[in-house]
């Protein structure tokens, strides 16, 4: 679940912001802040008793013993309302915003973050793409530096091998006569 903390505290600065803002972009700051914390990974806060005055009631109604399990009634109940919660304001702050833009303006707003995402998803799966045929490439030019290495290990190891014969070769030769 994303935090409701996170959530909550970005939509009040949002409207906040909304009363006092000439233009959208006065307020852009604060919209980026709302979806970032909406996107946010869901981080699963372990608590020993319920944090809100919400979680208290679900828990005592439900006669739950341990609230942090997520398996729980009071749990899945609180994570429910919380997302509702943030839903309604998030719905609340679109009408402020179209109030005092116009109608359509939060639906603009958003849409275009849909595109813009859409682009920077599409815009960092060329760059993987690009970096992996780059690893690919210098794996290849690895392996084949490596073969040479290995070939030239191959020559030098021929190399040493002729010269102890031809060292023994002579020793022989010196011993039979004498050099």
């Amino acid at each position: 679940m994303v935090d409701p903390i996170t959530i909550g505290i970005a939509i009040s600065s949002a409207k906040m912001l909304i009363d006092k803002a000439v233009e959208v972009k006065d307020i852009a700051g604060a919209l980026d802040n709302l979806f970032h914390a909406q996107e946010g990974k869901p981080v699963k806060v372990k608590h020993k008793k319920p944090t809100t005055r919400m979680q208290q009631l679900l828990r005592m109604k439900a006669g739950d013993a341990d609230y942090d399990d997520e398996t729980s009634i009071s749990s899945v109940a609180n994570d429910i309302l919380v997302k509702k919660q943030n839903e309604i304001a998030l719905r609340n702050l679109g009408r402020e915003i179209d109030r005092k833009w116009g109608l359509g303006t939060f639906e603009l707003i958003t849409d275009e973050r849909e595109k813009r995402l859409a682009e920077k998803k599409i815009a960092e799966d060329k760059s993987k793409e690009k970096a992996k045929i780059s690893k690919e490439k210098s794996d290849e030019k690895w392996d084949k530096a490596f073969n040479y290495m290995i070939e030239f290990g191959k020559v030098i190891l021929v190399f040493a091998a002729a010269g102890i014969l031809v060292y023994f070769i002579w020793i022989n030769r010196c011993v039979e006569k004498v050099c």
